[in-house]
């Protein structure tokens, strides 16, 4: 008898192996698709945020997780981090045409019904055509942006890029140390559920740590002193959410993880920028 983790796992290391072999082959953009790829997670984020942790649009059911909606969420990340960002990346780095792209949607449309006739994956108000519209939609915008990300001089193009592509691992990050350990917990109490409301609050919560995040890593990526000015600011910040009980830290290793969490980010932030910025400078010069 199958089980229900094994279609999501299958999905996430056939992602992976094709993300892989995408770099194997383009070894000079190497760089510049793990960044477009995680851009495109980052977005995917934002929309999975909107129609399902706001929208209460589908469910997920990988039954890996004790806690049912964090385990919904773990099999939301299986397709918005994973299958349909590594897709688009494909798309766009190999500028597929429209009949490419369509096979493409149509394998999804197929796999995400079987998904529902399994009981793996439960629609609400949500539907299959949706995914495919919005599938099509955002095959257009990732060619588009992938061609964009190769100017120099579009600043713009490059910033965004950047928060997006951060705010995949602050969210992802966050979402461990918060919901899954409970070292921290900013709960918005909207629903019912007290799991929804802790992810909804982490989830605004990160988005704006990764906002000064990328600010600095942009403008100022190699000043050390942007750098713990930075952490500082962020430090006060977590100190007036926890005044005002907005934020609650869970003991002593919970007053060490928020200080480390951002240092650890905008260290990562800086490596991620080193790796993306580096092609286009080369680039500049030539």
């Amino acid at each position: 008898m199958m089980t229900n983790s094994l279609p999501f796992l299958i999905l996430v290391i056939l992602s992976l192996l094709i993300l892989g072999f995408l770099m194997m082959t383009n070894r000079d953009q190497a760089g510049k698709i793990v960044v477009f790829w995680l851009f495109i997670s980052g977005l995917a984020y934002v929309f999975e945020f909107l129609i399902f942790i706001l929208g209460g649009s589908y469910e997920y059911d990988p039954a890996i997780l004790s806690n049912h909606y964090n385990d919904s969420v773990l099999g939301s990340i299986s397709s918005q981090a994973f299958s349909v960002p590594v897709s688009l990346t494909v798309i766009a780095v190999k500028r597929l045409k429209l009949g490419w792209i369509l096979l493409i949607i149509a394998f999804f449309y197929l796999v995400e019904s079987w998904f529902v006739s399994v009981g793996i994956y439960e629609h609400y108000w949500w539907k299959s055509i949706y995914t495919s519209i919005f599938l099509l939609l955002g095959a257009y915008l990732s060619k588009s942006w992938w061609t964009r990300m190769s100017e120099p001089a579009l600043g713009k193009v490059h910033f965004i890029t950047l928060y997006f592509s951060l705010s995949v691992l602050t969210l992802s990050i966050s979402w461990i140390l918060s919901p899954l350990l409970d070292l921290y917990n900013i709960p918005m109490p909207l629903f019912s559920d007290g799991m929804r409301n802790t992810i909804t609050g982490n989830s605004i919560y990160s988005w704006v740590c990764n906002y000064l995040y990328t600010v600095t890593i942009f403008y100022r990526p190699n000043s050390k002193g942007a750098f713990w000015v930075t952490v500082l600011i962020l430090i006060i910040l977590d100190y007036g959410l926890i005044h005002f009980t907005f934020l609650d830290v869970r003991g002593i290793s919970g007053a060490f993880t928020l200080p480390l969490f951002h240092i650890t980010m905008l260290i990562l932030g800086n490596k991620l920028f080193a790796w993306y910025v580096h092609p286009l400078k080369k680039t500049a010069e030539h």
